[in-house]
């Protein structure tokens, strides 16, 4: 099977580090399949690492064997966001025409539903392709908030010949807000458990500098909002107070950085919380297995992979009650707090950290291999070339038409 996939979120020679869970998941199909990726990159990332004087590199492959094209993509920053479709369309529609008609793909895969799923479905079904779109979390449960948005992510998922939810909380809300449930389907990220696999805790602090008489609280993601990483620093406070010390590192990058470390001075945490930067997947491995636990304050979640890397790597979890979070928690090595609440974020890692799992326990669910979930994916692809007829007429589109009829 030729497999188009589409989407922003997929490594980049300037953020290599972006997204690896659909990098993995890219890996996994690729075993099998022919795949090519179209990734826009937007105007503001380039620039802004070009300012900064970061290059890019020269040499990087996400996936060996996947050829990866990298157009620029314009659009206007915080307003108009209801017609981003428009300007993804504008800025890379003809990469994605020229490579719908010189591969014949035999299906097109997308990940985030606006602006990304909006082109990537209008134009796979001008070709004459069925598309399948996949959601990962925020781009259903934050952004079609706004009603504006919500009307064109709704379209675009009505018009996906399939649509794949990483949770099933996501697929509860989808079939709620009107979804035909014929076409949900729910596969969770897979991991590469050659990378992220249990270890020997002493082992990995000691390779990685870390302190042996403390425990240690790790967070990994991006540096946004949604990640609640205020909540998470104020927790660490919390614990502070409370006669504890932890050792506190934030794997990540994002525009909260200069926020975040004005709050780590105000807090007075500056010989509690590092920030280490974003980490190759090797490397991000040996930081759960040393970890005592993972932290994660979201807001809204999918299924996270930091979490799942986490229960991969032998380690346990507290994190926020949100999305798909509660479908992978196991009460006997993980907790659970409510979001938007540091205190009680605080009273579940001091709860883990003085009562942490016996020894030879065995969780009660494992993430996916990266073969079972591509598998999974796969089965999903198949079915939808399979079907007879598509739902939509195919016209291939002047890269000025609007993309996504209702927000025409």
């Amino acid at each position: 099977m030729r497999i188009l996939f589409f989407s922003y979120a997929y490594p980049n020679p300037w953020q290599p580090e972006l997204a690896t869970f659909n990098r993995t998941m890219i890996a996994g199909l690729a075993q099998n399949h022919d795949v090519r990726v179209i990734s826009p990159i937007g105007f503001v990332s380039r620039w802004r690492r070009w300012r900064c004087g970061l290059d890019r590199h020269a040499d990087f492959v996400a996936v060996p064997g996947v050829p990866a094209e990298y157009p620029t993509y314009y659009y206007t920053p915080k307003i108009c966001r209801a017609h981003y479709h428009r300007f993804m369309a504008w800025s890379v529609g003809g990469n994605l025409r020229r490579a719908i008609r010189a591969f014949r793909p035999d299906v097109v895969l997308s990940y985030w539903a606006h602006p990304d799923g909006a082109v990537a479905v209008r134009f796979a079904h001008a070709g004459g392709v069925p598309a399948v779109q996949i959601v990962g979390g925020s781009d259903v449960l934050l952004l079609a908030r706004d009603p504006r948005r919500r009307a064109v992510i709704f379209d675009v998922l009505h018009r996906a010949d399939a649509v794949i939810a990483v949770s099933r909380d996501i697929a509860a809300t989808l079939a709620k807000a009107g979804l035909e449930t014929h076409k949900l389907h729910v596969v969770r990220r897979g991991i590469d458990r050659q990378v992220f696999h249990a270890a020997d805790r002493k082992l990995a602090r000691q390779r990685l500098g870390l302190p042996e008489d403390r425990p240690v609280l790790l967070g990994v993601g991006r540096l946004v909002p949604v990640k609640g990483w205020p909540d998470w620093l104020l927790a660490a406070r919390m614990l502070v107070d409370r006669g504890l010390r932890p050792a506190c590192y934030v794997l990540g990058e994002g525009p909260l950085d200069g926020e975040l470390r004005r709050l780590i001075r105000e807090y007075g945490l500056e010989r509690i919380v590092e920030f280490r930067g974003p980490q190759p997947q090797a490397e991000l491995a040996r930081w759960y297995q040393a970890a005592d636990v993972t932290v994660l304050a979201s807001h809204s979640e999918g299924v996270p992979n930091v979490l799942l890397e986490t229960i991969a790597c032998g380690g346990s979890f507290v994190a926020t009650a949100v999305g798909g979070i509660p479908e992978i928690a196991d009460l006997r090595c993980d907790r659970l707090a409510p979001a938007r609440q540091p205190a009680a974020l605080a009273d579940a890692i001091a709860h883990r950290l003085a009562h942490p799992p016996p020894p030879d326990y065995v969780r009660r669910w494992m993430p996916a291999s990266l073969e079972q979930a591509a598998a999974d994916i796969g089965a999903v692809l198949e079915s939808v070339c399979a079907a007879p007829t598509l739902a939509f007429p195919r016209k291939l589109p002047a890269l000025d038409e609007p993309v996504g009829s209702a927000a025409s």
